[in-house]
């Protein structure tokens, strides 16, 4: 009993900050521990106060700890804590830290038996985009007939499912021998895909090469059945598990999350349960609200004041409200807030196209969430195909990608590329020869030697220095060549080994040189929809659309319905000290209904204060728009010299799950002041968006936009 108040008095900083609750969970060594962590409960600070706990106070190496996490951001930040305590460690040193995908590739490359299964320890990763390729080119070679081609990546999933038939088919089509010839065309060429990754890693595990002494998960309630299904197979008789989820920020089931994650887990560890009910972040008013939205609320404890009563804002229409909200905005910068203690958060990525023209037209700063890929920088989606194909010998389909690029490829015909990768004579390709030899090349060559690869593919042969958009597309390189250098080492890396992992990585998690998420020391308003803000908190957050059709979407039974509560309450707990929620009388999508969302009825009255901002009544659309626009341009002309605003775009934790309203384009020419000439790919009554060279993807405003039409 001395000896334990002794060890009390030593215990680390990082120990005597933690509460009652969080300590338990953190000394609880039981086989199973589920932690329920309430929203602002201090999670983050738990997870890694258990990996420091159990690395400084037990021992445990961290090659022997699984840390996994669903983003690249909780990761990073877990390994930099560590780091903070082990200055000594790099990445090598915990190996086992990362999200899912990113674990298991590694115990795939390193630990595990994959010869087993037709691969080589070298294989590379493939995303969505190359696994349709992939797909497209075998229905041309072996004329396969498929119905909904349009819709091919859902085909396959449902398929991997166990549908063959889709939509209103009758009979089947060609889709089972077209995903056997994917399946053994990906052994071939030495190539797995996202969900491979984990499928792979556990059927491997089961034979018990790699039984880790503890397995550590955050925001468990993200999991779906593919991955409780690898945390089973790395379990061993001696295997302890700590995860920590909030069963009320289940909102990622259109994408496969289980539901039944926590109970499933329970029932089959038989685990232990505790909760962490203390919420730090949220006035007392905020969380009494919120409540309303839990299906069990009784252990969600605040410790904070009462505060303001919640804002319910009425607007006639979206550009109205944007208006409004830029001048609110400037009001509450005046009265000393910070730009990027400001959110506004919306249900779906639409939504953001009119308050970015606002904002940008008032010079708010701001930063927007929007998904970023490859296919959004070219130059970069090509480079990379290049580099796929020079680590990986087998990997034809990216060989192919890369020589006929109608814009950075080699001038070569399928037909010419097919001879070229039979050995026949009588065709010429510089990068054909470039990316075969690269191998023997490389693995002389340093992270030091990085630089050269810019002159080894002469790549200004390919990105035609006489153009306008050289020198930002050797700009891209240039900075994606220093990234991969950067990580090479931290990973203290070959440069021919560090390219493999580098590539596999961006394949992963999209391109470093774009961030995960919103870049909150930014001193910027934040524009995220509510899947996107999960995790995150601000002073103050405006929930704009409260609508029915909008917030909450149609859905088709209890179980939508009831997702979209538990949204809604993510959106309404990233508010510290004041939370605005609004609805439009007009709004400008048909489906959605005017006037407050059934969701506004649910919180109790005496927690809200209602307020409408005065309009000029039942105008029409355009006519307002032509208005703000007026007004905008005047106060242009007044102010000169006014600094421009930080326009920042970030890709999300995730999607918003919706594409409602979307229709067709027809692909037109257009011309941007700002971006250039670009591509229409889809536009409704209210948008429209437009594919730039090096830009990536933008939507606009309609009523706001300026595009001349080529």
């Amino acid at each position: 009993m001395e000896q334990q108040a002794v060890k009390s008095l030593k215990q680390p900083e990082f120990i005597q900050q933690l509460n009652g609750y969080q300590k338990e969970a953190v000394f609880d060594e039981s086989r199973a521990l589920l932690v329920n962590a309430h929203v602002g409960s201090g999670k983050t600070t738990v997870l890694i106060a258990k990996v420091l706990y159990l690395s400084l106070e037990k021992d445990v190496d961290f090659r022997d700890m699984v840390v996994l996490t669903f983003t690249n951001k909780a990761a990073d930040e877990m390994k930099e804590r560590i780091k903070k305590h082990f200055p000594e460690l790099n990445d090598n040193d915990i190996p086992y830290v990362g999200t899912f995908h990113s674990v298991a590739k590694t115990l795939l490359s390193t630990v595990l038996a994959v010869e087993d299964l037709g691969f080589t320890k070298e294989f590379t990763i493939m995303d969505p985009d190359e696994m349709l390729e992939m797909a497209n080119r075998l229905i041309i070679e072996k004329r396969y007939r498929i119905k909904y081609q349009n819709k091919l990546l859902t085909r396959i999933e449902e398929y991997k499912k166990g549908k063959k038939l889709y939509s209103n088919m009758k009979y089947e089509d060609d889709i089972e021998r077209l995903w056997d010839d994917i399946e053994a065309l990906k052994r071939t060429q030495n190539k797995m895909d996202f969900d491979d990754l984990i499928e792979h890693a556990t059927l491997l595990l089961k034979d018990g090469t790699f039984q880790p002494k503890w397995i550590i998960v955050d925001e468990f309630q993200d999991c779906d059945e593919a991955q409780l299904e690898f945390i089973k197979a790395m379990c061993g008789a001696d295997t302890k598990l700590f995860v920590v989820g909030d069963p009320n920020q289940i909102i990622y089931t259109w994408r496969g999350s289980d539901r039944e994650v926590f109970a499933k887990f329970k029932a089959h560890f038989d685990a232990k349960e505790m909760t962490l009910p203390i919420n730090y972040r949220s006035t007392a008013t905020i969380l009494d609200a919120a409540k309303t939205f839990l299906s069990d609320s009784s252990k969600l404890e605040g410790m904070r004041d009462q505060g303001s009563k919640i804002k319910v804002k009425h607007h006639y229409n979206p550009f109205q409200e944007a208006h409004y909200l830029a001048d609110e905005i400037k009001n509450l910068v005046r009265s000393g807030l910070a730009y990027n203690d400001i959110a506004v958060l919306y249900r779906t990525k639409r939504q953001a196209a009119v308050l970015e023209d606002v904002l940008e037209r008032e010079g708010i700063p701001f930063e927007v969430s929007v998904k970023k890929s490859l296919k959004d920088v070219p130059v970069l989606s090509w480079f990379l195909s290049v580099l796929k194909a020079a680590v990986n010998e087998k990997d034809e389909n990216n060989m192919i990608a890369a020589l006929m690029h109608r814009e950075f490829g080699d001038d070569v015909t399928y037909s010419e590329v097919k001879r070229l990768l039979k050995g026949e004579s009588g065709v010429v390709s510089t990068l054909f020869d470039r990316i075969k030899d690269f191998r023997h090349w490389a693995r002389r060559k340093t992270p030091d030697d990085i630089g050269e690869l810019y002159d080894y593919f002469a790549l200004d042969d390919h990105l035609s220095p006489t153009s306008a958009s050289y020198e930002a597309h050797k700009g891209f390189i240039l900075d994606f060549l220093n990234k991969a250098k950067e990580f090479m080492e931290e990973k203290k890396l070959g440069l021919y080994e560090g390219l493999l992992d580098f590539v596999n990585s961006s394949t992963l998690y999209g391109l470093s040189v774009f961030d995960e998420t919103a870049d909150l020391e930014d001193n910027s308003v934040k524009l995220m929809t509510l899947h996107a803000c999960k995790g995150l908190e601000f002073k103050k957050v405006f929930i704009i659309g409260a609508n029915d059709g909008l917030l909450p979407l149609r859905t088709k039974n209890l179980d939508e319905y009831e997702e979209e509560k538990r949204l809604f309450f993510v959106g309404m707990t990233r508010a510290k000290d004041d939370l605005e929620i609004s609805y439009y009388t007009k709004p400008s999508e048909p489906w959605v209904t005017g006037g407050p969302s059934t969701f506004l009825s649910m919180i109790p009255e005496h927690l809200i204060e209602r307020e409408e901002v005065e309009t000029a009544g039942e105008v029409d659309l355009k006519d307002l728009a032509r208005k703000i626009v007026e007004r905008m341009e005047q106060k242009e002309v007044q102010q000169p010299d006014a600094e421009a605003p930080v326009r920042v775009e970030a890709e999300p934790v995730a999607d918003d799950g919706d594409d409602a309203g979307a229709e067709a384009s027809d692909g037109q020419l257009v011309r941007h002041p700002k971006y250039g000439e670009g591509v229409i790919e889809k536009e409704d009554e209210a948008t429209i968006t437009v594919k730039f060279e090096g830009y990536g993807s933008k939507t606009f405003s309609k009523l706001f936009v300026r595009l001349e039409y080529l």
